[in-house]
C-alpha cells in the first residue's frame, strides 16, 4: 500500500516593499526585519500625524470644529486656557488671535523654559481635546471626515479657519506607509496606532480611510478599532455616568464601529482619560496594552522618542524641512547607540512626500534648502547639492 504524497507546505508570499519613494537602506532593512518576524503576531507601533499620515488629523478637526463656530473663545475661557506670555511680551489669551486656533499654537510652547522643557508641545495637544467639552462625539467625528474630504494626494491643501491668517493642512497617506503597514499585516505583524491627536478623529481616518486602502493592497481585515489610541476624555452618557474609550471600543460594537447614532448619545467632559499618549505617555499606553515592547515603532517627531527608543527597533521618518528635530533625533540616537534605527527622509510643506534620494532633491526655496541642509547635517546624510 502506497503512502501519499506529503503534502507541501504553501509557499510564503514575498516581502516587498515597491513604492518608489523608499530609500534604498530603509527599503531594505525593512524587508529584512519583516522576514524575520513575521507570522509571530509581534506588535508594531505607529505614530499617526505626519507618520502615516502628511498633516495632522488632530489639528485639522479642530480647524474645522473652530470654523464651523462650534467650539469659540468664550468656551474656551476660564482655567483651561490661562494667559500666556511670549518671548517678545505679547500676551495671547483665547480671543486675542484672529481666531480659537491662534491660542492652540501658542500653547504648543507655553511656558518660559524654552529649549528646557522636555515636553513642549504636549499642552497644546491635550487642550486642543479638553476644548471639546460639550460637544457631541458625532460632531467630532463628522470634522475628522469633512477635514479629509478637503486633502488632495501628494498634495499640500489648507483647511483656512481665518482667511489669510490662520490655516492648516488636510492630511493625506503617504503611500509608501500604507504599503508597509499592508505588508506587516499580510506577514502576521499587529499593527497598533498610538496618537497624539484625539482619538475619535484618528479611529475614523483608520476606518473610512486606511482600511479600505489596505484593502486594496490584499488586506481583508485591516485595523481594529481597539488598537487604535489616541488622546481622549471621559464621556457623559445619555442616562447619566462617565464612559472610558478604552473600555467602550472593546465593549460596545457600535460604538466601535463609529456608528452616527451610538455617537450621538455621547458628550466629552473635560476630564481625560489616563495615560495620554504624548511623549513618554506612549510609552504607558503600549505597556496597558502590550505588557512590553513593540517590535518595531515608526515615528516622526520628539513626541516619539520615548516609543522609538522603548522598541526593540525603530522607523524614524526624517522630516528634513524639520532641522530641530532631526538634531533632536541625532542626540537620542546617540544616546541609544545607532542599531535598531532605520532612517527614510521626507519633506512636508509644499513639496511633501517621501525621498528615495535625501541628496537629489526638487528645487527648493532658500530657506527651506538651508533647513535641509542642517538636517542632513544633523543626521550625517549625504550633503547633496
Amino acid at each position: 500500500m502506497s503512502l501519499p504524497p506529503r503534502l507541501k507546505a504553501a509557499p510564503r508570499p514575498s516581502v516587498r516593499l515597491s513604492s518608489p519613494g523608499w530609500a534604498p537602506e530603509a527599503r531594505e532593512r525593512l524587508e529584512r526585519l519583516i522576514r524575520n518576524g513575521r507570522g509571530r503576531g509581534l506588535p508594531v507601533a505607529f505614530d499617526f500625524d505626519n507618520t502615516i499620515v502628511c498633516g495632522d488629523i488632530g489639528e485639522a478637526t479642530l480647524a474645522i470644529l473652530v470654523r464651523r463656530g462650534l467650539i469659540t473663545p468664550d468656551r474656551a475661557q476660564g482655567s483651561l486656557s490661562p494667559d500666556i506670555r511670549q518671548e517678545n511680551g505679547h500676551r495671547v489669551t483665547p480671543d486675542s488671535g484672529p481666531d480659537l486656533t491662534a491660542y492652540y499654537e501658542a500653547l504648543l510652547a507655553p511656558t518660559v523654559h524654552g529649549f528646557r522643557d522636555p515636553t513642549p508641545l504636549a499642552s497644546g495637544y491635550v487642550w486642543a481635546v479638553e476644548v471639546m467639552a460639550g460637544l457631541r462625539l458625532l460632531e467630532v467625528v463628522r470634522a475628522a471626515e469633512q477635514a479629509y474630504g478637503c486633502s488632495v494626494p501628494l498634495q499640500t491643501r489648507k483647511i483656512e479657519v481665518t482667511p489669510g491668517q490662520t490655516a492648516y493642512p488636510a492630511p493625506f497617506f503617504y503611500p509608501e506607509m500604507v504599503e508597509l503597514i499592508a505588508v506587516l499585516i499580510r506577514h502576521g505583524f499587529a499593527v497598533w496606532i498610538v496618537s497624539a491627536s484625539n482619538v475619535w478623529s484618528v479611529r475614523w481616518m483608520v476606518q473610512q480611510a486606511l482600511n479600505p486602502l489596505l484593502h486594496q493592497h490584499g488586506v481583508r481585515r485591516g485595523i481594529p478599532p481597539e488598537q487604535v489610541l489616541g488622546v481622549s476624555v471621559l464621556l457623559a452618557g445619555r442616562h447619566g455616568g462617565l464612559h472610558k474609550d478604552a473600555c467602550l471600543v472593546r465593549e460596545n460594537p457600535d460604538y466601535a464601529a463609529l456608528d452616527p447614532r451610538t455617537l450621538g448619545a455621547f458628550r466629552l467632559t473635560g476630564q481625560l482619560q489616563f495615560p495620554v499618549p504624548t511623549y513618554s505617555g506612549k510609552v504607558g499606553c503600549l505597556w496597558d496594552v502590550l505588557g512590553g515592547r513593540p517590535f518595531l515603532a515608526v515615528g516622526d517627531s520628539p513626541g516619539d522618542h520615548a516609543m522609538l527608543s522603548f522598541s526593540r527597533n525603530r522607523l524614524w521618518i526624517a522630516r528634513l524641512d524639520k532641522p530641530g528635530y532631526q538634531a533632536a533625533t541625532a542626540k537620542r540616537i546617540r544616546q541609544t547607540g545607532r542599531r535598531g534605527w532605520i532612517l527614510q527622509p521626507a519633506l512636508g510643506g509644499a513639496k511633501p512626500g517621501f525621498l528615495a534620494n535625501a541628496s537629489g532633491l526638487p528645487p527648493l526655496a532658500p530657506e527651506l534648502r538651508a533647513k535641509v541642509r542642517r538636517s542632513r547635517r544633523a543626521l550625517g546624510l549625504p550633503a547633496g547639492a
